[in-house]
């Protein structure tokens, strides 16, 4: 087994000091007085973006109501309900279309009320693609319900997204 000389270790030393004071040097952290402290520096940062905070809420979406023949159309945001009054009933058909980036599942309810007697109709939908549209229908009331287009009244009650 072979020792190295006290001279060999001092040399390896000597030359690392001499590799990490260069290091430091090119780096900046010397302390000589030519280079500015900086702790000194003022630093500015760019503004960071606030999303502006109002009080007032943001407004729920206006239902748009038209009319094919005696099918009344409400439509809500991307819900749309078209309700039909018939011989057998009022036939409910609840549209949901998907413009979300992902599946969603849908869960709509929509009241429909005459003369002082309200129907209900719940729709769930399953998994619904991206761009695609979901659609149901049901019907609701009786034979003996006697409704006029006028007087039905078609609300949205409900749209929960999953």
């Amino acid at each position: 087994m072979q020792l190295t000389s006290t001279r060999g270790g001092l040399r390896r030393i000597a030359y690392g000091a001499a590799v990490a004071a260069t290091v430091f040097g090119a780096a900046g952290c010397t302390a000589s007085p030519t280079v500015p402290d900086r702790a000194t520096e003022s630093v500015t940062a760019p503004p960071s973006p606030v999303a502006e905070q109002t009080d007032a809420p943001t407004p729920d979406p206006t239902p748009v109501i038209s009319y094919l023949g005696k099918t009344k159309i409400v439509t809500l945001g991307n819900v749309e309900a078209r309700v039909t009054p018939g011989e057998f009933g009022i036939n409910v058909a609840c549209n949901v279309s998907n413009d979300a980036g992902r599946a969603l599942r849908y869960k709509t309810q929509i009241t429909v009320s005459s003369e002082g007697v309200s129907y209900s109709a719940e729709f769930d939908f399953g998994s619904i693609e991206s761009g695609a549209v979901g659609q149901q229908s049901k019907a609701v009331g009786s034979n003996a319900t006697e409704v006029r287009k006028e007087d039905l009244k078609v609300y949205i009650d409900s749209v929960i997204t999953y």
